[in-house]
Order: structure tokens, then C-alpha cells, then sequence
């Protein structure tokens, strides 16, 4: 289990957000400035393949960073993991007991 950082949560609910594309979740000032954000702009509808096709993309995107975040962690954990397996083996050796 992982404890979220408040940036990290900040990230996630962006990233929700947009995702839902809903105007009123849309922040006025996009700081990642992943997709620009205009209060004006003409509304294609759900039926739009341009509009359709960005999304994807944008989701497709989204969750190829959040799973090799996750890889990264995996591997993180499985070196820590055999460095402590590794540790307790010695430590019974050295005494003798194994």
C-alpha cells in the first residue's frame, strides 16, 4: 500500500477530472498544460470522432504514465524485498543457527 502525497493527489483528481469531460471540472488555469482549456469553444458533441479520438489519447496517455509509475514501484519493492531476504539469511548465518 502506498500513502499519496498531497501532490500526488492534487495529480490523480486533475487527472479524473479531465478525464470525466466535464467543463465545470476544468480547471481555468491548466498547469501541465496538457490540454488547453477554452471557456468559448464551440461544443462537437459526444458523436464527434475528432473529439472521441483526443480523448483516447489523452486517456491512453494518462494511464501509460500512472502504469509505469507502478512498474517502477514493483521493482523498487523487489529489490527491497531481496535486499531483506538477503539481510535475514546473513544475520543467521553469522549466528550460527543456519
Amino acid at each position: 500500500m502506498t500513502i499519496m502525497s498531497q501532490k500526488d493527489c492534487e495529480e490523480w483528481a486533475a487527472m479524473i477530472a479531465q478525464m470525466q469531460d466535464d467543463p465545470s471540472w476544468h480547471p481555468v488555469y491548466n498547469k501541465k498544460g496538457v490540454r488547453p482549456v477554452s471557456n468559448n469553444a464551440p461544443d462537437r458533441g459526444p458523436n464527434d470522432l475528432e473529439e472521441q479520438i483526443s480523448r483516447l489519447k489523452f486517456r491512453n496517455d494518462v494511464l501509460h504514465k500512472a502504469n509505469q509509475k507502478q512498474v517502477e514501484e514493483i521493482h523498487d519493492l523487489r529489490k527491497k524485498v531481496a535486499k531483506l531476504e538477503k539481510d535475514a539469511v546473513d544475520q543467521f548465518r553469522n549466528k550460527g543457527e543456519m
